[in-house]
């Protein structure tokens, strides 16, 4: 079958993508009145409606739905092989990642990867947030989870394993012997967290002390306050082995839960072929494998 004009295939995957015709006008800088026009245009060389109009709003048919996603990734994957061809002496790749896998485990590394790769730029964009790909002008991100991004390449970083942490001085301070004794302490993190770890290392009658004393929602934020000896943080460990193997934190505790998710590299499967995207992808999976195989360091 001819390919229908690029500008009708443009229309329909953006007006499929914001439900809209009007907003799709708006991204592709057209009129309201050209959007529908192009999707006609379309709908005509198929044989069959792709939007069913109704006076305030337009919602996709059954053929719609199953062509939406394929437009979308055969676009993407027409505008990755121009952008290889244009790529420029100096690449830029633009990363979202978590803040605290961002600051204490991917910033102090990515030397490694700028030295072995001098023309890639790297745009470093921190967030909790998953990304629209096509709306957010990202590459590639790393996120938590369960894995399950469908369209998109997915490798596991790391196992999500965690428990509390604390200074040395915090824990001889307060006596911390038993799992028991971190109610009577102020504590940060998630409370879903310390929830698990305590119900899991046995302790009792948690609905009477599980009050998380400070929620700041950055895990190396609650590590900061840790080590100024304020309280014990419910921490992913891996992210914090340098300053556990120096001894300016302890675990306390022996017992860590692993809760079967955990931190993953992810881009859109349209961009597998990218070179810059490759490249990354080999270097930071190398880079979690040898941050894994390091000795753990015995509970303190």
């Amino acid at each position: 079958m001819k390919l229908p004009p690029i500008a009708a295939i443009r229309a329909f995957e953006a007006a499929a993508r914001h439900q809209s015709f009007t907003k799709a006008a708006d991204e592709l800088g057209m009129t309201q009145a050209a959007v529908s026009y192009q999707i006609r245009l379309l709908e005509e060389r198929i044989g069959t409606p792709l939007f069913t109009r109704e006076p305030r709003q337009v919602t996709l048919t059954e053929t719609g739905r199953r062509l939406s996603p394929k437009v979308t990734e055969a676009l993407d994957l027409l505008g990755s092989a121009f952008a290889e061809v244009a790529e420029k002496a100096t690449l830029e790749l633009a990363i979202s990642v978590l803040p605290t896998v961002a600051s204490a485990w991917l910033v102090p590394r990515l030397s490694s990867f700028q030295a072995a790769n001098p023309n890639i730029k790297i745009r470093l964009h921190t967030s909790n947030e998953m990304v629209d790909f096509i709306r957010d002008d990202i590459d590639l991100v790393v996120r938590s989870g369960g894995g399950n991004w469908p369209g998109n390449d997915v490798f596991l970083l790391f196992p999500m394993v965690y428990a509390p942490v604390c200074t040395p001085e915090f824990r001889d301070r307060h006596r911390l012997a038993n799992p028991a004794d971190l109610l009577t302490v102020r504590r940060f993190g998630s409370a879903n967290w310390w929830r698990r770890w305590l119900t899991e290392a046995g302790v009792k009658n948690l609905d009477d002390g599980n009050d998380v004393g400070l929620m700041l929602g950055v895990q190396a934020m609650d590590v900061a306050v840790t080590l100024l000896g304020q309280g014990v943080a419910m921490v992913v460990t891996t992210f914090f082995a340098e300053e556990l193997k120096s001894g300016r934190l302890v675990q306390p505790f022996s017992h860590v839960v692993e809760d079967g998710r955990g931190y993953f590299l992810v881009y859109p499967e349209a961009r597998r072929r990218s070179r810059k995207v490759q490249l990354f992808r080999d270097w930071i999976i190398a880079e979690a494998a040898a941050t894994r195989s390091a000795p753990a360091v015995p509970a303190q």
